[in-house]
């Protein structure tokens, strides 16, 4: 298995702190604890740490997040400034930012937002976020974020058949990693200005792709009496 590329997400993720350092690890527990270490110990803003595995990887609620190797994009970047009052809106400012990436770099404007924090194709789920704060005299967030790029149906587990896809699945082909992460990341560092702002373009962006996912959704089926 080849590693993915760091120079090559670096060099797209475009103006804008994050991204700035790009570290790849071919396996880790969770790319969240291991930035909130490193951001424990005066990492920089904009660090982005990919696993090509995690053995220990989680979502909200700390669910277990299946992280196949090699298939998928794992990763986490740190965030620093203008975060106080804002770290609440940093979660819709992700999440858009993610669809957004999703959509520029696949062509396809199916990718909405389940709220809070899901990017949802046609088939399920494609995108999870979690997002961890720390406090104290120099407070950071860590943004994680799980996104199913080159499964097939077969790469997941029994349990996730109906409820998780891919870009792969959803579009039929394979996509290249490293264009789909340089496209998110490009995302954010041209939301990440607007963080703290009422104003902010993304909340009516967010606002909008979640009826967009409640739009998609099958309708309730009345009981049989």
């Amino acid at each position: 298995m080849t590693l993915l590329d760091p120079d090559l997400i670096q060099a797209a993720t475009g103006a804008g702190s994050v991204g700035k350092r790009v570290l790849v690890f071919r396996e880790t527990a969770s790319t969240n604890d291991l930035l909130l270490r490193m951001g424990e110990s005066g990492e920089p803003e904009g660090t982005v740490v990919f696993a090509e595995s995690q053995t220990a990887g989680r979502g909200r609620f700390k669910r277990p997040w299946y992280s196949a190797e090699g298939l998928g994009l794992w990763f986490s970047f740190l965030v620093r400034e203008g975060l106080s009052p804002a770290v609440t809106d940093l979660t819709p400012m992700i999440a858009v930012a993610v669809s957004d990436g999703l959509r520029e770099v696949t062509g396809d404007t199916r990718w909405r937002i389940k709220p809070p924090n899901d990017i949802y194709g046609d088939g399920g789920k494609v995108a999870g976020i979690l997002i961890e704060a720390r406090s104290g005299p120099r407070p950071f967030a860590v943004v994680g974020i799980g996104l199913n790029v080159n499964h097939s149906l077969e790469d997941f587990p029994s349990e996730l058949h109906g409820c998780a896809t891919s870009l792969r699945v959803e579009l039929g082909h394979v996509l290249d990693r490293e264009k789909v992460a340089g496209a998110v990341l490009a995302a954010v560092n041209r939301y990440l200005p607007e963080l703290g702002n009422p104003q902010a373009g993304f909340l009516k962006v967010y606002d909008q792709r979640t009826r967009e996912w409640l739009a998609s959704r099958p309708p309730l089926q009345s009981p049989e009496v």
